[in-house]
């Protein structure tokens, strides 16, 4: 059964399926293509007569077969820059929206990935839920002003800003409510979401940050490091092909160990001024409600195709003081984190857990606290089937989305999953709806939400270890 919404811009024709109404591929801004590429996002035109949003949208170019794309019935395009939208109805009862970034390290995902189905969240919590696409890698995050002019950077946190401000001003001909928009984000879409937060972003009303790295987002240097590194393998001469950038992108050294992704927001002087950990430690950001969190073992999944001949005592040291920085304590840091965990796989996995994920994250939203800010801290410790990867990075999104089935080597498909699922869906709800779904964080070891086989708030929770983290951000020099 088709389902129409009128919006300012013309009249789209949705399709219905159990109770939910779905709009596919809606555009928010003008394709970035041909003149458009590597401009800054441009609003969508408005229509003539009713406009079809029955089938996804093209995923932005990313690394990906042209087999797995068939097999998942989508095509690939620059021309990207959609949303879709899933409502128990297109009528005027202003339910509350959330809006969800996606993953990826800035190079991977789409908003139409069956993970980041809204079905299932639109019709148990009466909301309505919007993911979007938004250019990625180099054709999203590449720092070269002086090629390709003023407002050339931060693309990527520009289309999302121009997505975010279509929602604004359209959510209301799809049943929501225009004032009650809650942005979240997984991975690199919760540092998107932090990182709008600390550029001053009035566009949402409350924020939910999963799994955000915020050391990743780059120094200017470190950016034109990456973007010398493209330039000399496409050449300045004329444009490059889209297989021309993915392949030069794709051969780019990181420079770090463990890998650290190329492609993430850069202090580029215009959409991100300062850090975001610095800006959350020394002004005010707008004053709205997070919950924020990180899985208890987010970088064991990236760690499961090591062999154990390659996880010695003297790799885990390695990575120590690689991650620790020189002139640190890694006897005292490393003592710590075997005190907590019984294999040096594990040990290898929390460093970076916390490094890149929990440490960053708690210290943005303490600082956010310390403001008088509402803040609701979790950690997800659910385990994944399978045991050498615990309770790993993406494992939230099938619980919070309750699409098990999408995947479940991440968290499981069975009776146990489905009732941690309908627990993490119903505190997201409550906090979407406006509410406070468990006691507020309130600084360090403060009320943590321990989600998993048992769920409760904790004080103290692991502080220790993430306060040795705090000499690496710029917040704190």
């Amino acid at each position: 059964m088709t389902a129409l919404a009128h919006t300012a811009l013309g009249t789209l024709r949705g399709d219905t399926s159990d109770d939910v109404v779905v709009f596919r591929g809606v555009p928010y801004a003008v394709p970035p293509i041909g003149e458009r590429r590597w401009r800054p996002t441009q609003p969508t035109q408005s229509w003539a007569g009713i406009r079809d949003a029955t089938v996804f949208g093209p995923i932005p170019p990313q690394a990906i077969s042209p087999e797995r794309l068939a097999k998942r019935g989508l095509t690939m395009s620059e021309d990207c820059l959609t949303l879709n939208i899933w409502t128990p109805a297109a009528d005027d009862a202003r339910r509350p929206v959330l809006v969800f970034l996606h993953g990826g390290g800035q190079t991977q995902g789409h908003g139409s990935a069956p993970l980041l189905d809204g079905s299932q969240l639109a019709r148990r919590g009466d909301i309505v839920v919007v993911t979007m696409n938004f250019r990625l890698g180099a054709l999203g995050c590449l720092y070269a002003p002086d090629w390709h002019g003023a407002g050339s950077t931060n693309l990527t946190l520009r289309d999302q800003k121009c997505a975010l401000q279509w929602i604004r001003e359209n959510i209301r001909a799809f049943g929501g409510d225009p004032d009650a928009v809650t942005a979240a984000g997984q991975s690199s879409g919760a540092i998107a979401v932090a990182t709008l937060m600390a550029s001053g972003c009035d566009l949402f009303d409350r924020a939910i940050l999963q799994s955000g790295g915020l050391e990743r987002v780059r120094s200017t240097a470190a950016a034109s490091t990456v973007a010398e590194q493209f330039t000399g393998a496409v050449g300045r001469a004329g444009e490059p092909s889209v297989e021309q950038i993915l392949a030069a992108q794709g051969g780019i050294d990181p420079g770090f160990v463990p890998p650290q992704g190329p492609f993430h927001p850069c202090l580029d002087g215009d959409v991100i001024i300062e850090h975001p950990l610095v800006v959350a430690r020394t002004r005010a950001m707008p004053a709205i409600p997070v919950l924020a969190g990180s899985t208890r073992d987010e970088w064991r999944i990236f760690d499961a195709t090591l062999g154990d001949d390659v996880i010695t005592e003297r790799y885990v040291r390695q990575r120590a003081q690689a991650l620790a920085g020189q002139g640190h304590d890694v006897d005292a840091v490393l003592a710590a984190y075997h005190a907590d965990h019984n294999s040096l796989r594990d040990v290898a996995g929390a460093l970076v857990t916390d490094y890149h994920f929990t440490a960053p994250t708690e210290q943005f939203v303490r600082a956010h606290a310390e403001r008088g800010n509402a803040v609701f801290r979790y950690e997800l410790q659910w385990p994944s089937p399978r045991p050498e990867l615990g309770a790993c990075h993406d494992s939230c999104l099938p619980l919070v989305f309750g699409n098990l089935a999408a995947a479940p080597g991440l968290a499981g498909a069975d009776d146990a999953a489905r009732g941690m699922s309908e627990v993490i869906q119903q505190l997201w709800l409550e906090f979407i709806r406006g509410g406070e779904p468990w006691e507020r964080y309130d600084g360090v070891g403060g009320p943590t939400m321990i989600l998993g086989r048992e769920s409760g708030t904790a004080r103290g929770h692991r502080a220790a270890q993430l306060a040795f983290w705090e000499h690496r951000y710029p917040a704190y020099g």
